[in-house]
C-alpha cells in the first residue's frame, strides 16, 4: 500500500437481467466519478450477468520503492492511528430491518438516518485522503512517519491488527474502538463482533503504525484533509507477533 499514482482501473460489473438500464447507467457513472476523484480512469474490464448488482475493479499503481508501505514495518513504540470509525456492518444491517420491527431496536427514525448516512459517508470516502495527509505530514517534518499500513475490512480492526503484528513480529494492543453512534449497542442485538474487534467493515479506514514523536503532526494533517484521526492502539514490544484487545478498551461513539 501507499501509492497515490494509479495509472488505470480494470472494472468488473455484475448486472441482474431485470435491473433497469437507468440504474445500470448511474452505477457506471458513479464508479467513473469515483475514479476521476482519485485521479485515474477506467481502461477496460468485464461485464457479467449476475443475480445481484455488483461493481468493483483492480487498479495498477506506480511509485518509488521507498513509498510502498506494507503490514510488516510496525516498530516498538509506534502509535496506531485509524482514519475512519468502525460499525459499517452493523449500520447496513440496521438499514435492512423492516419498518415494522424497528420499534424493537430502541432507536428513533432520526437516529437510524444518522447511523445509515454516516456509514454511507464512510464507505464512499476514498482512503486517498488519509494517505495524502500522511505524505504531507512527512514532508512537513522531513522524516518518515508511517512504518506500516493496512486498511480495515472483513477481518475487523483486531483481525487486521493481528496481520500487522505477525508480519512485523511485534505485540500490538488495541486500546480504543471508535464506532458510529449506537452501533456498539446494535451490534450486540445483531450478533456482530464489533466490541470484540472483529466487526467486518466495508471500505474501512487506514490503520497507520506511526512514529510516536510525529503523532500530532499526522493528526493535524489528517484533520486538514477532513479525515478522522483516532489513536486506537500502540506497538508494545518485539517478538510476540499478535494483536490483543486491551482489558479496559475504551469505546467511543461518533
Amino acid at each position: 500500500m501507499g501509492l497515490l499514482d494509479i495509472i488505470g482501473v480494470l472494472a468488473i460489473v455484475g448486472i441482474p437481467e431485470k435491473l433497469p438500464i437507468p440504474i445500470v447507467r448511474e452505477m457506471l457513472k458513479g464508479f467513473q466519478d469515483f475514479c476521476r476523484e482519485n485521479k485515474t480512469s477506467i481502461v477496460g474490464g468485464h461485464t457479467i450477468l449476475n443475480p445481484w448488482p455488483l461493481i468493483g475493479g483492480a487498479v495498477t499503481g506506480v511509485g518509488r520503492e521507498e513509498e510502498v508501505l506494507t503490514k510488516g514495518g510496525a516498530k516498538e513504540g509506534d502509535v496506531l492511528i485509524l482514519t475512519k470509525p468502525l460499525g459499517t456492518q452493523t449500520a447496513m444491517a440496521l438499514n435492512r430491518i423492516p419498518e415494522e420491527f424497528e420499534n424493537l431496536l430502541n432507536i428513533t427514525t432520526e437516529e437510524k438516518n444518522y447511523i445509515v448516512n454516516r456509514a454511507i459517508e464512510i464507505m464512499t470516502t476514498s482512503n486517498r485522503y488519509g494517505l495524502l495527509a500522511l505524505r504531507k505530514a512527512e514532508e512537513r517534518v522531513g522524516d518518515k512517519i508511517g512504518n506500516a499500513l493496512t486498511d480495515i475490512t472483513g477481518f475487523g480492526i483486531l483481525g487486521h491488527s493481528n496481520e500487522m503484528a505477525k508480519n512485523s513480529n511485534v505485540l500490538i494492543e488495541i486500546t480504543t474502538l471508535p464506532c458510529i453512534r449506537k452501533t456498539p449497542e446494535l451490534s450486540k442485538m445483531f450478533g456482530h463482533a464489533l466490541l470484540e474487534g472483529y466487526g467486518a467493515e466495508t471500505a474501512g479506514g487506514l490503520l497507520i503504525s506511526a512514529k510516536k514523536e510525529y503523532k500530532d503532526d499526522l493528526i493535524d494533517e489528517l484533520e486538514k484533509y477532513k479525515c478522522y484521526s483516532f489513536e486506537v492502539g500502540r506497538v508494545l514490544k518485539k517478538g510476540e507477533g499478535k494483536a490483543v484487545l486491551s482489558k479496559d478498551v475504551k469505546v467511543i461513539e461518533v
